[in-house]
């Protein structure tokens, strides 16, 4: 009976490292994907911001407002400062 309970007890306790192993494990695993995704999210962050950076550049402006709205620079004979 002794031995039985002692078996019992090993077999309790190897059952319970096995466990916390997988655990373990599948916990490393889930950190090692939110990982990825943080770098994955970063690079993207960072593309946006210099494709920010790029769309605010004076020349890119004037492309899309000539291109994409059909307007055109102004001469400077025609603008008229107004004053207080």
């Amino acid at each position: 009976m002794k031995i039985f309970a002692l078996v019992f007890a090993f077999s309790v306790f190897a059952f319970g490292v096995a466990m916390m192993r997988i655990e373990v494990t599948r916990s490393g695993r889930a950190i090692g994907q939110l990982h990825n995704e943080v770098e994955v999210k970063r690079a993207r962050n960072q593309y946006l911001e210099l494709e920010v950076l790029r769309l605010q550049s004076p020349q890119v402006l004037q492309t899309v407002a000539q291109q994409q709205l059909g307007l055109r620079r102004t001469l400077p004979q025609n603008v008229v400062v107004l004053e207080d």
